[in-house]
């Protein structure tokens, strides 16, 4: 057992004025909840979520790298935010293979106020210094009551210098929603760019995302989301969520929207537009 514990009267020209004045600014300006298109809605607000889901998932997988002997254990990307409170965490080797069971019990409640429960096997392949292979499969893993199976895999290709490394990032995994019986499944190919700041802080440590990725739901319903080099997502690690970059989504129903990060201010939104219309979310639940 390892303990590892974070909303007069006027004249009647100017009453008029006023009054398409007011319509012009609320026809520019964003919609409210009960504007939002209703078609495909639940799916882009899904996606937010499970992006979010993505990066802590490669974070709980760079927390447990730093158990093991093929990486050096330096200050934490992620802040050790996520193996944190009483988990059970066991090692054994096979072959070339590493392999990390982290064991979080029937609830463990993290730094994060998250509370995980459930087991995550990591297997760590160590070809070279700079190109390790790596693997972290959800086992009936829980995160606030929504249940992960599924993988996701990690190869660092590139270490740029001894601030930054880049890997490439394949998921394949679903997650039920408490309820039992929604689910979306997430298949991704995507490019991750790792930067690294003062080592006294996780402040200005950021993570850039371009790629393709897939969602189906419950009902069949679709979506493939397209994040261009040029513009990627980008994720700091404090707070802990996506603050800037563009990616453009096309439904099964070939309708198609793009999704605005921001400007880099971590607000926890994103603007979403279908060329007609245009409203906010909310990225973290």
């Amino acid at each position: 057992m390892i303990n590892l514990n974070k909303p007069l009267i006027i004249e009647n020209m100017k009453r008029v004025l006023f009054l398409v004045t007011a319509v012009l600014m609320i026809s520019a300006s964003s919609c409210t909840k009960s504007d939002q298109p209703a078609e495909n809605n639940d799916l882009i607000i899904h996606d937010a979520f499970l992006e979010q889901v993505s990066a802590e998932s490669d974070g709980i997988l760079g927390e447990i790298m730093q158990l093991t002997s093929f990486f050096p254990v330096t200050k934490g990307f992620w802040g050790e935010q996520f193996l944190t409170g009483t988990v059970t965490i066991s090692m054994r080797d096979s072959s070339s293979v590493r392999i990390v069971t982290v064991d979080f019990g029937t609830g463990n409640k993290g730094i994060d106020g998250k509370t995980r429960s459930g087991v995550l096997v990591a297997y760590i392949f160590a070809n070279t210094k700079l190109n390790t292979d790596q693997k972290l499969k959800y086992q009936n893993f829980k995160v606030e009551g929504y249940l992960y199976n599924g993988q996701m895999t990690k190869n660092i290709t590139r270490q740029i210098d001894s601030n930054s490394q880049q890997a490439v990032i394949t998921e394949d995994f679903k997650v039920t929603f408490p309820d039992g019986v929604k689910f979306n499944q997430r298949v991704a190919s995507m490019t991750r760019l790792y930067k690294f700041g003062d080592p006294k802080t996780l402040d200005d440590n950021t993570i850039q995302t371009f790629g393709t990725v897939t969602l189906t739901n419950e009902k069949s319903a679709t979506q493939t989301k397209k994040i261009a080099e040029a513009t990627p997502l980008l994720f700091k690690a404090v707070p802990g969520e996506i603050v800037k970059g563009i990616a453009t989504t096309t439904f099964g129903d070939g309708k198609i929207i793009t999704i605005d990060y921001g400007d880099g201010t971590a607000d926890n939104k994103a603007t979403v537009s279908n060329g007609t219309k245009t409203w906010t979310i909310t990225l973290k639940k």
